[in-house]
């Protein structure tokens, strides 16, 4: 009985107790509870970055210029006589070889001269071969040998000659090519100054262009160029360059390209309008996100994040490129530069990876 009276005296006096001091109690219970761990106090140390890697890319450039076509080789047919004439195979497109023959002119007087011209060498000769077996003999005179072998050459020249003037009544084919419209016809009479047709060899078109001077040093002969003309909208010609020009113009600063497009199938024309697409290697950058490049001071530069620090890298800019950067500067393919954070950097600053980047904070 006693035990049991004790026990509930010590009760009593515990409840009064936790009663007078329940505030102070229930104060060090939510202290406790709201406490984090020892590992949870201790906060991260470091400006938070985003970082992104560096790469290597080449400063190629995609050029487009407008040309005009030209054959090959061209000409304007002439004829190297006068006259009428007689026979004239011309007709516009039609193909014909070098040498072939494109146009008669009448030549029954250059026939009767190269005839006269024939006979009088054949006499000549006769009288040569007499006299030289007569000053065999000692019958002929020294002196007069000499005269008729004179005489004998005379006539060769004069056959030549007659023979000159009546190739000069036919025009043939200077090369492999296609006639042009003539502008004669038969029984025209004409001269050396007419016209007669052009005459193209279109086995090849040449494009002849201006390229800036500034990106001279990045063409070559044998470079591969791509073709479009107007007249097949849908297909594409592949060529290549075959000559530039010696010199830079002075008043527009650029210089002369032609480049050679293969026309096997017959398509092109001479004088059509051309758009020639070229891509002009340039040389390897480092590329960075545009977001990365930063301006003070006058200068532009990236933090590069080494470690858990960063560091101020210089650059210069070399050419944007749809939300990225070529530039030039001490940069290394796989190093981090900072895309986000960049405001609270400094050199040597701490700083601590966050994002899809952040396995690699420790390299």
């Amino acid at each position: 009985m006693l035990r049991q009276l004790l026990i509930s005296g010590l009760l009593v006096i515990g409840a009064i107790w936790l009663w007078v001091e329940r505030d102070m109690v229930l104060t060090r219970l939510d202290l406790a509870a709201a406490e984090p761990p020892a590992a949870a106090r201790r906060a991260p140390e470091g400006v938070p970055v985003i970082v992104a890697p560096v790469r290597l890319a080449r400063d190629d450039l995609e050029v487009e210029v407008v040309g005009s076509g030209r054959a090959e080789r061209s000409v304007t047919l002439k004829a190297e006589a006068a006259g009428k004439i007689i026979e004239m195979a011309l007709e516009p497109g039609r193909r014909f070889a070098a040498g072939d023959v494109l146009l008669r002119l009448d030549d029954s007087e250059e026939r009767l001269a190269r005839a006269l011209a024939e006979a009088r060498l054949a006499e000549a000769k006769r009288v040569r071969q007499r006299y030289t077996r007569l000053q065999s003999s000692g019958a002929a005179a020294d002196a007069r040998l000499d005269e008729v072998a004179t005489a004998a050459e005379v006539a060769e020249i004069e056959l030549a000659r007659a023979e000159e003037a009546l190739s000069d009544r036919l025009l043939r084919a200077p090369f492999d090519g296609v006639s042009g419209l003539p502008e004669v016809e038969v029984g025209d009479r004409i001269t050396t100054d007419i016209a007669i047709a052009s005459f193209d060899d279109r086995s090849t078109v040449l494009v002849e262009f201006p390229l800036p001077e500034a990106l001279q040093a990045r063409v070559s002969a044998g470079m591969p160029v791509t073709a479009r003309t107007p007249a097949h909208p849908k297909r594409a010609f592949e060529g290549h360059v075959v000559a530039i020009d010696s010199r830079v113009d002075v008043t527009t600063r650029t210089t002369t390209l032609r480049v050679a497009i293969p026309n096997e199938a017959d398509l092109l024309r001479p004088g059509a309008s051309f758009s020639i697409g070229m891509s002009l290697p340039g040389e390897t950058y480092p590329l960075v996100p545009e977001l990365a490049v930063q301006f003070s001071s006058g200068s532009l530069h990236v933090w590069r994040v080494s470690g858990d620090r960063v560091e101020r890298v210089e650059i210069d800019l070399v050419r944007r490129r749809a939300g990225e950067v070529l530039v030039e500067g001490a940069l290394a393919e796989g190093d981090r530069v900072v895309i986000e954070g960049t405001q609270r950097l400094a050199p040597g600053k701490t700083v601590r990876v966050i994002g899809p980047d952040a396995a690699g904070a420790g390299s």
